[in-house]
């Protein structure tokens, strides 16, 4: 039997990501609790992870395309589309993760596991969600006839990043609402206002070139062209390096402070 060693001194980077990984078990645990919960009692099941971005983009394409008459050089769904899945992906890892501690304090009070398994959960989740809902996009390029390119291999730094990035941010907010929960409340604003500020629907072209730069000061602006880039070969601003540099820099944030955190998690609970 092993025994777990309790001591004041702050525990090394390196010995805790043994410990997480020697618990990896756990997150699958939890995403895949996490998935029956979310579907078993659903008539469509499984099937809302297509239809809620569907809609999305149904929407989208009514208001912004056919009444704004905004222009793409490619089709505007697909424009769409491959705004709306990452979007989807963000949104999910950063509301849910931030949210996971108080979604499962009775676990944390019983079992011992390091903490930060509970919003890596919610990646595992999303990263189930996100491979159907790609499949759609996948079934899109091959309807408007978009032949594969090697440039398509941008979606791998990509995902990850987007995926950190999200993470990232739901360790900050996590960390910091275990001693005050009124910054929960600030989480769907962060959504709804971020996705403003967020080429999903509408082109970085209609913003003037003078302000357009600053628009890749948000990591997710910046992935989000990349991957059109790659795709559709859209323009690469040389300011979006700035977006992606952050969101790394909120990835590594959110793990040494959520680290940092971690001890007086349960006693805050």
């Amino acid at each position: 039997m092993n025994a777990r060693v309790i001591t004041s001194r702050p525990e090394k980077f390196r010995s805790y990501l043994k410990k997480v990984w020697h618990y990896r078990s756990m997150a699958w645990v939890l995403a895949k609790r996490d998935i029956k919960i979310k579907y078993a009692q659903s008539l469509v099941g499984i099937g809302w992870v297509v239809l809620q971005p569907l809609v999305a983009v149904a929407v989208y394409t009514i208001f912004f395309s056919r009444l704004l008459n905004l222009d793409t050089a490619y089709p505007y769904v697909l424009f769409v589309v491959s705004g709306v899945i990452f979007w989807s992906l963000f949104n999910y890892i950063f509301s849910q993760g931030s949210n996971a501690l108080l979604q499962n304090q009775d676990l944390i009070r019983k079992l011992y596991f390091p903490r930060v398994l509970l919003p890596f959960s919610k990646v595992l989740v999303a990263i189930t969600e996100f491979v159907i809902v790609f499949g759609l996009f996948l079934g899109l390029l091959v309807f408007y006839g978009i032949p594969p390119s090697l440039k398509w291999l941008v979606l791998i730094p990509v995902f990850l990043g987007i995926a950190s990035f999200g993470l990232g941010l739901a360790l900050l907010l996590s960390a910091a609402t275990i001693r005050n929960r009124d910054l929960h409340h600030f989480v769907p604003f962060l959504i709804y206002f971020g996705i403003w500020l967020t080429p999903v629907f509408y082109p970085v072209t209609i913003i003037p070139s003078a302000y357009a730069k600053w628009l890749y000061v948000n990591p997710m602006a910046s992935y989000i062209q990349w991957f059109r880039w790659g795709f559709f070969s859209e323009p690469i601003h040389t300011f979006s390096w700035t977006g992606i540099l952050l969101g790394l820099i909120v990835f590594f944030a959110g793990i040494f402070v959520f680290k940092a955190q971690e001890a007086k998690i349960a006693d805050s609970l």
